[in-house]
Protein backbone atom coordinates (compact mmCIF):
# COMPACT_ATOMS: atom_id res chain seq x y z
CA UNK A 1 0.00 0.00 0.00
CA UNK A 2 1.18 3.22 -0.91
CA UNK A 3 0.52 6.77 1.28
CA UNK A 4 -1.54 9.51 -0.34
CA UNK A 5 -2.01 12.82 0.77
CA UNK A 6 -1.79 14.45 4.07
CA UNK A 7 -4.88 13.19 4.79
CA UNK A 8 -4.89 9.53 5.56
CA UNK A 9 -7.15 6.79 6.96
CA UNK A 10 -6.04 4.30 9.43
CA UNK A 11 -7.12 0.48 8.92
CA UNK A 12 -9.67 -0.25 11.38
CA UNK A 13 -7.70 -2.47 13.34
CA UNK A 14 -5.30 0.25 14.59
CA UNK A 15 -5.82 2.08 17.73
CA UNK A 16 -4.58 5.67 18.91
CA UNK A 17 -2.18 5.40 21.91
CA UNK A 18 -0.05 7.80 24.18
CA UNK A 19 3.47 7.63 24.72
CA UNK A 20 5.73 8.90 27.54
CA UNK A 21 6.37 11.91 27.06
CA UNK A 22 2.83 13.14 25.67
CA UNK A 23 3.86 11.85 21.88
CA UNK A 24 0.87 10.38 19.90
CA UNK A 25 1.84 6.95 17.90
CA UNK A 26 -0.92 4.87 16.37
CA UNK A 27 -0.46 0.83 17.13
CA UNK A 28 -1.57 -1.26 14.35
CA UNK A 29 -2.52 -4.87 15.07
CA UNK A 30 0.10 -6.99 15.31
CA UNK A 31 2.06 -4.76 17.42
CA UNK A 32 3.91 -2.29 15.09
CA UNK A 33 3.44 1.11 15.71
CA UNK A 34 3.31 4.81 13.51
CA UNK A 35 4.45 8.28 14.41
CA UNK A 36 2.34 10.99 13.59
CA UNK A 37 5.46 12.36 11.57
CA UNK A 38 5.70 8.76 8.92
CA UNK A 39 2.83 8.13 6.02
CA UNK A 40 0.25 5.73 7.67
CA UNK A 41 -1.22 3.18 5.66
CA UNK A 42 -4.62 3.97 3.92
CA UNK A 43 -7.63 1.68 4.19
CA UNK A 44 -9.06 0.29 1.40
CA UNK A 45 -11.25 2.62 -0.70
CA UNK A 46 -10.33 5.38 1.48
CA UNK A 47 -10.87 8.89 -0.61
CA UNK A 48 -8.08 11.71 0.28
CA UNK A 49 -9.16 14.89 1.67
CA UNK A 50 -7.86 18.02 -0.07
CA UNK A 51 -8.40 21.17 0.63
CA UNK A 52 -11.40 23.19 -1.35
CA UNK A 53 -10.68 25.69 -3.75
CA UNK A 54 -11.55 29.60 -3.56
CA UNK A 55 -13.86 30.21 -7.27
CA UNK A 56 -15.01 32.83 -8.06
CA UNK A 57 -18.62 31.38 -7.88
CA UNK A 58 -17.95 31.37 -4.20
CA UNK A 59 -17.22 35.11 -4.55
CA UNK A 60 -20.09 36.18 -6.67
CA UNK A 61 -22.42 34.28 -4.13
CA UNK A 62 -21.00 36.11 -0.48
CA UNK A 63 -21.41 39.83 -3.07
CA UNK A 64 -25.21 38.73 -4.16
CA UNK A 65 -25.92 38.40 -0.08
CA UNK A 66 -24.34 41.88 0.67
CA UNK A 67 -25.84 43.58 -2.25
CA UNK A 68 -29.19 44.50 -0.64
CA UNK A 69 -27.21 45.80 2.02
CA UNK A 70 -24.58 47.72 0.29
CA UNK A 71 -27.59 49.16 -2.42
CA UNK A 72 -29.39 50.27 0.46
CA UNK A 73 -25.73 51.79 2.69
CA UNK A 74 -24.81 53.52 -0.76
CA UNK A 75 -28.43 55.45 -1.77
CA UNK A 76 -29.24 56.53 1.30
CA UNK A 77 -25.69 57.20 2.99
CA UNK A 78 -22.98 57.80 0.52
CA UNK A 79 -25.20 59.63 -1.66
CA UNK A 80 -26.52 61.87 0.44
CA UNK A 81 -22.80 62.62 2.10
CA UNK A 82 -21.23 63.73 -1.63
CA UNK A 83 -23.76 65.65 -2.29
CA UNK A 84 -24.22 67.29 0.82
CA UNK A 85 -21.10 67.88 0.40
CA UNK A 86 -21.41 69.23 -3.41
CA UNK A 87 -24.39 71.67 -1.92
CA UNK A 88 -21.83 72.81 0.71
CA UNK A 89 -19.00 74.23 -1.64
CA UNK A 90 -21.86 76.28 -3.67
CA UNK A 91 -23.95 78.84 -2.90
CA UNK A 92 -27.27 76.85 -2.94
CA UNK A 93 -30.72 78.54 -1.99
CA UNK A 94 -33.87 76.41 -1.12
CA UNK A 95 -36.02 78.90 -3.21
CA UNK A 96 -33.48 79.51 -5.74
CA UNK A 97 -31.67 76.47 -5.93
CA UNK A 98 -27.74 76.33 -7.11
CA UNK A 99 -26.61 80.08 -6.97
CA UNK A 100 -22.78 79.49 -8.10
CA UNK A 101 -19.59 77.55 -6.77
CA UNK A 102 -18.70 79.35 -3.66
CA UNK A 103 -15.25 77.05 -3.02
CA UNK A 104 -14.75 77.15 1.08
CA UNK A 105 -16.08 80.40 1.23
CA UNK A 106 -19.46 78.62 3.54
CA UNK A 107 -16.75 77.11 5.73
CA UNK A 108 -14.65 80.53 6.41
CA UNK A 109 -17.52 82.47 7.37
CA UNK A 110 -18.49 79.99 10.31
CA UNK A 111 -15.29 79.70 11.15
CA UNK A 112 -14.05 82.81 11.15
CA UNK A 113 -17.51 84.31 12.54
CA UNK A 114 -18.15 86.65 9.69
CA UNK A 115 -21.78 87.27 8.84
CA UNK A 116 -25.23 87.20 11.12
CA UNK A 117 -25.06 83.03 11.21
CA UNK A 118 -21.20 82.82 11.02
CA UNK A 119 -21.27 85.39 14.51
CA UNK A 120 -24.30 82.91 16.21
CA UNK A 121 -22.54 79.54 15.01
CA UNK A 122 -20.04 80.46 17.98
CA UNK A 123 -22.79 81.66 20.39
CA UNK A 124 -24.78 77.90 19.48
CA UNK A 125 -21.65 76.15 19.72
CA UNK A 126 -20.99 77.25 23.49
CA UNK A 127 -24.76 77.16 24.12
CA UNK A 128 -24.92 73.20 22.87
CA UNK A 129 -21.23 72.80 25.14
CA UNK A 130 -22.78 73.55 27.75
CA UNK A 131 -25.22 71.89 27.54
CA UNK A 132 -23.01 68.97 26.98
CA UNK A 133 -21.49 69.47 30.30
CA UNK A 134 -24.55 69.26 32.57
CA UNK A 135 -26.34 66.91 30.76
CA UNK A 136 -23.93 64.56 29.75
CA UNK A 137 -22.37 63.55 33.82
CA UNK A 138 -25.73 63.00 35.09
CA UNK A 139 -27.16 60.69 31.73
CA UNK A 140 -24.15 58.83 33.24
CA UNK A 141 -24.42 58.76 37.03
CA UNK A 142 -28.05 58.23 37.51
CA UNK A 143 -28.40 55.49 34.62
CA UNK A 144 -25.15 54.18 36.61
CA UNK A 145 -26.75 54.56 40.16
CA UNK A 146 -30.15 53.01 39.63
CA UNK A 147 -28.69 49.94 37.58
CA UNK A 148 -27.00 49.07 40.87
CA UNK A 149 -30.01 49.39 43.10
CA UNK A 150 -32.18 47.61 40.44
CA UNK A 151 -29.29 45.33 40.84
CA UNK A 152 -29.46 44.68 44.65
CA UNK A 153 -33.55 44.67 44.51
CA UNK A 154 -35.82 41.94 44.19
CA UNK A 155 -38.43 43.23 42.11
CA UNK A 156 -35.72 43.85 39.44
CA UNK A 157 -38.38 43.26 36.30
CA UNK A 158 -40.75 45.70 37.36
CA UNK A 159 -37.99 48.61 38.64
CA UNK A 160 -36.21 47.94 35.12
CA UNK A 161 -39.51 48.60 33.27
CA UNK A 162 -39.99 51.72 34.74
CA UNK A 163 -36.98 53.08 34.27
CA UNK A 164 -36.89 52.07 30.79
CA UNK A 165 -40.63 53.07 29.87
CA UNK A 166 -39.80 57.14 29.49
CA UNK A 167 -37.59 55.96 26.30
CA UNK A 168 -40.67 54.97 24.35
CA UNK A 169 -42.10 58.40 24.26
CA UNK A 170 -41.31 60.47 21.18
CA UNK A 171 -39.48 63.49 21.53
CA UNK A 172 -42.22 65.52 20.95
CA UNK A 173 -44.84 63.74 23.28
CA UNK A 174 -42.31 63.96 26.19
CA UNK A 175 -41.22 67.78 25.34
CA UNK A 176 -44.88 68.80 25.11
CA UNK A 177 -45.23 67.81 28.16
CA UNK A 178 -42.99 68.84 29.79
CA UNK A 179 -43.74 72.13 28.49
CA UNK A 180 -46.92 72.01 29.91
CA UNK A 181 -45.60 71.20 33.23
CA UNK A 182 -43.44 73.46 33.79
CA UNK A 183 -45.44 76.71 32.08
CA UNK A 184 -45.03 80.16 34.10
CA UNK A 185 -48.93 80.51 34.27
CA UNK A 186 -51.08 77.27 34.64
CA UNK A 187 -47.90 74.94 34.76
CA UNK A 188 -48.55 72.26 37.17
CA UNK A 189 -44.83 72.54 39.04
CA UNK A 190 -45.85 75.97 39.99
CA UNK A 191 -49.30 75.41 40.85
CA UNK A 192 -48.72 72.28 43.17
CA UNK A 193 -45.36 73.88 44.79
CA UNK A 194 -47.10 77.42 44.64
CA UNK A 195 -43.96 78.81 43.71
CA UNK A 196 -43.57 81.10 40.88
CA UNK A 197 -40.07 80.20 38.75
CA UNK A 198 -40.02 81.20 34.99
CA UNK A 199 -38.28 77.78 33.81
CA UNK A 200 -39.03 78.01 30.50
CA UNK A 201 -38.39 81.82 29.75
CA UNK A 202 -35.57 82.78 32.58
CA UNK A 203 -31.73 81.91 32.54
CA UNK A 204 -30.34 79.49 34.02
CA UNK A 205 -33.89 77.56 34.47
CA UNK A 206 -34.35 77.26 30.91
CA UNK A 207 -31.58 75.11 30.54
CA UNK A 208 -32.37 73.03 33.73
CA UNK A 209 -35.46 72.54 32.63
CA UNK A 210 -34.63 70.72 29.22
CA UNK A 211 -32.12 68.70 31.27
CA UNK A 212 -34.47 67.16 33.46
CA UNK A 213 -36.43 66.68 30.64
CA UNK A 214 -33.83 65.14 28.48
CA UNK A 215 -32.39 63.11 31.21
CA UNK A 216 -36.19 61.87 32.49
CA UNK A 217 -36.79 60.34 28.80
CA UNK A 218 -33.48 59.28 27.70
CA UNK A 219 -31.84 57.55 30.31
CA UNK A 220 -33.43 54.36 30.18
CA UNK A 221 -30.82 53.24 27.36
CA UNK A 222 -27.74 53.99 29.07
CA UNK A 223 -29.56 52.47 32.36
CA UNK A 224 -29.90 49.27 30.21
CA UNK A 225 -26.55 49.50 29.00
CA UNK A 226 -25.38 49.95 32.92
CA UNK A 227 -26.91 47.28 34.04
CA UNK A 228 -26.17 44.60 31.54
CA UNK A 229 -22.61 45.32 32.44
CA UNK A 230 -22.93 44.97 36.47
CA UNK A 231 -24.66 42.03 35.68
CA UNK A 232 -21.66 40.36 34.27
CA UNK A 233 -19.47 41.34 37.44
CA UNK A 234 -18.29 37.72 38.72
CA UNK A 235 -20.14 37.36 41.77
CA UNK A 236 -17.46 35.72 43.93
CA UNK A 237 -15.52 39.07 43.63
CA UNK A 238 -18.84 40.55 44.83
CA UNK A 239 -19.07 38.06 47.66
CA UNK A 240 -15.31 38.01 48.53
CA UNK A 241 -15.66 41.76 49.08
CA UNK A 242 -19.46 41.52 51.27
CA UNK A 243 -17.17 38.47 53.40
CA UNK A 244 -14.74 40.83 53.74
CA UNK A 245 -17.52 43.74 55.29
CA UNK A 246 -17.38 45.78 52.02
CA UNK A 247 -20.88 47.55 52.70
CA UNK A 248 -23.01 47.64 49.34
CA UNK A 249 -21.36 51.57 48.71
CA UNK A 250 -18.19 50.11 49.00
CA UNK A 251 -18.83 47.14 46.70
CA UNK A 252 -19.97 49.31 44.86
CA UNK A 253 -17.28 52.26 44.52
CA UNK A 254 -14.40 49.84 44.62
CA UNK A 255 -15.92 46.43 42.92
CA UNK A 256 -18.31 46.72 40.58
CA UNK A 257 -17.56 50.83 39.51
CA UNK A 258 -14.16 50.24 37.91
CA UNK A 259 -15.05 46.90 35.62
CA UNK A 260 -17.81 49.51 34.42
CA UNK A 261 -15.02 51.85 32.24
CA UNK A 262 -15.67 49.54 29.17
CA UNK A 263 -19.84 49.99 29.61
CA UNK A 264 -19.57 53.59 30.61
CA UNK A 265 -17.29 54.57 27.84
CA UNK A 266 -19.85 53.10 25.30
CA UNK A 267 -22.77 55.28 27.74
CA UNK A 268 -20.50 58.74 27.76
CA UNK A 269 -20.03 58.48 23.83
CA UNK A 270 -23.51 57.71 22.74
CA UNK A 271 -24.91 60.46 25.25
CA UNK A 272 -22.23 63.17 24.55
CA UNK A 273 -23.33 62.77 20.70
CA UNK A 274 -27.09 62.55 21.21
CA UNK A 275 -26.35 66.14 23.50
CA UNK A 276 -24.96 67.61 20.48
CA UNK A 277 -27.33 67.03 18.34
CA UNK A 278 -30.47 68.56 20.89
CA UNK A 279 -32.81 70.00 18.69
CA UNK A 280 -36.77 68.96 19.26
CA UNK A 281 -37.22 69.57 23.15
CA UNK A 282 -35.23 72.98 23.39
CA UNK A 283 -37.36 73.70 19.83
CA UNK A 284 -40.67 72.79 21.57
CA UNK A 285 -39.91 73.78 25.52
CA UNK A 286 -38.23 77.46 24.73
CA UNK A 287 -37.71 77.98 21.02
CA UNK A 288 -34.17 78.93 21.70
CA UNK A 289 -35.11 81.56 24.52
CA UNK A 290 -34.82 83.85 25.94
CA UNK A 291 -33.28 85.91 23.12
CA UNK A 292 -30.76 83.13 22.05
CA UNK A 293 -29.14 81.82 25.11
CA UNK A 294 -30.94 77.94 24.91
CA UNK A 295 -30.17 78.03 20.78
CA UNK A 296 -27.96 74.83 19.91
CA UNK A 297 -25.96 74.10 16.72
CA UNK A 298 -28.55 72.38 15.66
CA UNK A 299 -31.29 75.11 15.56
CA UNK A 300 -28.81 76.97 14.20
CA UNK A 301 -28.27 74.50 10.72
CA UNK A 302 -32.09 74.75 11.11
CA UNK A 303 -32.86 78.44 10.80
CA UNK A 304 -30.14 78.63 8.27
CA UNK A 305 -31.81 76.15 6.23
CA UNK A 306 -35.24 77.09 6.52
CA UNK A 307 -35.37 80.69 7.79
CA UNK A 308 -32.75 82.43 5.91
CA UNK A 309 -32.93 79.92 3.12
CA UNK A 310 -29.15 79.21 3.23
CA UNK A 311 -28.56 75.55 2.46
CA UNK A 312 -25.00 75.95 1.53
CA UNK A 313 -24.27 77.35 4.97
CA UNK A 314 -26.13 75.08 6.84
CA UNK A 315 -24.58 72.01 5.32
CA UNK A 316 -21.22 73.71 5.89
CA UNK A 317 -21.86 73.79 9.19
CA UNK A 318 -23.73 70.49 9.52
CA UNK A 319 -20.22 69.06 8.32
CA UNK A 320 -18.33 70.92 10.78
CA UNK A 321 -20.59 69.45 13.88
CA UNK A 322 -19.54 66.05 12.18
CA UNK A 323 -16.34 66.52 12.48
CA UNK A 324 -16.17 68.03 15.92
CA UNK A 325 -18.31 64.78 17.13
CA UNK A 326 -15.84 62.58 15.06
CA UNK A 327 -12.60 64.41 16.99
CA UNK A 328 -14.64 63.64 20.36
CA UNK A 329 -15.91 60.41 19.78
CA UNK A 330 -12.36 59.45 19.09
CA UNK A 331 -10.68 61.34 21.66
CA UNK A 332 -13.25 59.68 24.00
CA UNK A 333 -12.95 56.29 22.64
CA UNK A 334 -8.40 56.22 23.28
CA UNK A 335 -8.74 57.82 26.73
CA UNK A 336 -11.50 54.53 27.51
CA UNK A 337 -8.66 52.46 25.86
CA UNK A 338 -5.93 53.55 27.75
CA UNK A 339 -8.01 53.51 31.15
CA UNK A 340 -8.77 49.62 30.53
Amino acid sequence: MSSQGPFQAAPIDTAIVRRPGGRLSILRKGGVASSPGRPLPVAKGAVPVNKKRHSLADDLKAYAFLAPYLSVFVLFTLVPIAFGIYVSLHNWSTTLGNQGFAGLANYTTLIEGRGYYGSEFYQAMWNTILFVIISVPLLWAIPTALAYAVFRSPAKTLWRTLFFYPSVFSVTAFGSAWALLLATDGGAVNSILHIDIHWLTSIPDAWWSIDIATIWATMGFAFIIMYAAITQVPKVTIEAAEIDGAKPFQRFRYVILPQLRRASAVVVIIETIASFNLFAQDQIMTGGGPGYDTTTISMNIYNQAFSSFNIGGATAAAFLLAIILAVIAFVQLRISRRAT
